[in-house]
């Protein structure tokens, strides 16, 4: 009888937290002198989801995760992690293009980020890098899951990753995959961007519209074949117009 009640109360304390972690952008507007990208845009990712953003290219997407990041400060609105302004040291951010200092070993790519040679033998037995070479050997791919093991290494509550799909082969990419839908059980929110629809529609619970530097709609699991069928539409329609143009 007192496990079950212990049960039910950690399962509350549970959904209590659950609806009170939020990361939400409120009315966020940013832009490049005169040319403006992000147009008041909201957007609420609570902890535990997967939130995938979807949008053609210049839509404002590396803009907005680096707004998210704090390498850029936006000209209006907020973005906040439990109801307080998101800091630095809450983020892990992977960029599309990682960055790594030249005659760095992967192994002391990693040590910079946390120096646990425990966790990042075991993050790296789903990889298999040679962590003993010099980053400068790697394939772009390669390249692509070490700086995934070193944003997971970081153990911060929001991940924003940018394209993470890029350059990696299927086997990394199914197995980056099984990571994000694992992590998503334990605490955190995550924010991808991919130009990939697949890849989205496997990770993420919702899937938002960037488009005119707002977003325009979002769809939940339910919906992600309508999701599908529209961007397909959406390919056909803007096909059909450009051969009739050819006549």
């Amino acid at each position: 009888m007192v496990e079950q009640i212990l049960n039910t109360t950690a399962r509350g304390l549970i959904l209590i937290l659950y609806f009170w972690a939020m990361l939400t952008l409120e009315g966020l507007q940013f832009a490049y002198g005169n040319q403006p990208v992000l147009r008041h845009l909201d957007l609420q990712v609570p902890d535990g989801e997967i939130h995938g953003i979807l949008g053609a290219n210049g839509a404002g997407k590396t803009t907005l995760f680096r707004l998210l990041a704090g390498w850029l400060a936006p000209d209006a609105g907020d973005i906040r992690w439990n109801g307080q302004p998101l800091t630095k040291r809450q983020i892990a951010f992977l960029e599309t293009d990682p960055y790594f200092y030249p005659y760095l070993k992967g192994v002391e790519y990693l040590r910079l980020i946390r120096d646990d040679q425990m966790a990042i033998e075991q993050w790296n037995q789903l990889f298999g890098l040679p962590l003993h070479h010099l980053v400068d050997e790697y394939s772009t791919g390669m390249q692509k899951k070490l700086a995934f093991i070193g944003t997971l290494l970081q153990q911060r509550p929001v991940l924003i990753l940018d394209e993470p799909f890029n350059g990696v082969d299927l086997a990394g990419n199914e197995m980056m995959m099984a990571v994000l839908r694992r992590q998503e059980i334990r605490s955190g929110a995550m924010v991808i961007a991919s130009h990939i629809l697949s890849t989205l529609t496997q990770t993420c619970q919702r899937i938002s519209i960037l488009s005119g530097g707002q977003i325009r709609q979002t769809f939940t699991r339910e919906a992600f074949d309508d999701l599908e069928k529209q961007v397909q539409a959406d390919a056909s329609n803007q096909l059909d117009h450009i051969l009739s143009t050819w006549k």
